[in-house]
């Protein structure tokens, strides 16, 4: 599997160079690579496209680039963490706002969803959590290959947190820890298995997984959004933001819908701003075919009247 061959590789070079040297000799070989892999470049300068219009082929291409820079230091990121305790990741690499968010709910003994994006490395966020003594759990992707699968266990090990395959067993268990009062982390913007809702996006229908809104519906939880950006190396700055108030009309499709519509439309700034550390490989307006407007949250307007 090219990933753990890529994970093994840098964690070789991290014994003899020094962490900036290693970052940079991911950088360039991700500046090397980016023309190589034209699909998914064309995928990203056209996500790159719906979020900056306005920008020129060669920015937009500068762009791109930068995106695939990023998730050369995201590998490295994986590569360095286990070396790493929650508490060092907490004190030392995150410059941190509005912790008090989410503090206040999990201090009144309620569950949280914390939910983010792939915007430079949530996961080094989500590591940091278990600084915080509170028993947490992340939802991550199902992997398929047992190699990529075993390593990526084997590196989230003894990170203080609770990582679980987004699979029914997976889910029962965040549905359990969110009902204790604890926290669970979901990414909210990339449906990787499908069965996502469709809601408006930069101006147009783009399809996301419903999973965040619907646990904290589901379990009577807050949704605690958070964002992160980088600014050098395996340092972020990190900002979580005010617990999003949900519709409850007891129509959980419409509530969700709605949640999510609300979430996405929070995240737009962040991402135009931050663009180019969304490490988004896929389209999530391709699967809704261009479809009309059909915002959710005219829907509430109308049930408030």
């Amino acid at each position: 599997m090219l990933t753990v061959a890529m994970l093994r590789m840098i964690e070789v070079l991290a014994r003899v160079l020094p962490e900036e040297a290693l970052y940079g000799v991911a950088e360039r070989l991700a500046r090397v690579g980016a023309p190589l892999a034209e699909r998914r470049r064309l995928r990203v300068r056209n996500n790159l496209q719906r979020l900056h219009p306005e920008w020129e082929l060669r920015r937009l291409n500068r762009g791109v680039v930068r995106v695939f820079e990023e998730t050369a230091r995201y590998y490295v990121d994986m590569a360095l963490l286990p070396s790493l305790t929650p508490e060092r990741i907490f004190r030392e690499r995150l410059e941190l706002r509005g912790l008090e968010h989410l503090q206040a709910e999990l201090d009144a003994g309620r569950g949280v969803v914390a939910t983010s994006a792939h915007l430079a490395n949530p996961e080094a966020v989500v590591r940091a959590v278990g600084a915080l003594g509170v028993r947490a759990a992340a939802l991550v992707e199902p992997l398929a290959d047992a190699r990529h699968r075993a390593a990526a266990e084997a590196r989230r090990a003894g990170a203080g947190v609770d990582f679980v395959e987004a699979d029914r067993a997976g889910i029962g268990r965040c549905i359990e820890r969110l009902r204790e009062g604890g926290l669970v982390a979901v990414l909210w913007d990339r449906d990787i298995q499908g069965g996502g809702a469709c809601i408006p996006f930069f101006q147009r229908q783009a399809r996301f997984p419903v999973g965040a809104v619907d646990l904290a519906i589901r379990t009577d939880s807050a949704l605690v959004p958070i964002w992160q950006r980088r600014t050098s190396g395996l340092h972020f700055e990190v900002e979580c933001l005010p617990p999003m108030q949900l519709l409850l009309t007891g129509n959980r499709a419409l509530d969700v819908r709605t949640g999510l519509a609300d979430l996405a439309a929070l995240f737009e700034p962040i991402l135009h701003e931050h663009c180019e550390q969304w490490r988004m490989f896929e389209s999530p307006w391709a699967p809704c075919h261009d479809t009309p407007w059909d915002d959710p949250r005219a829907s509430r307007e109308r049930s408030v009247a």
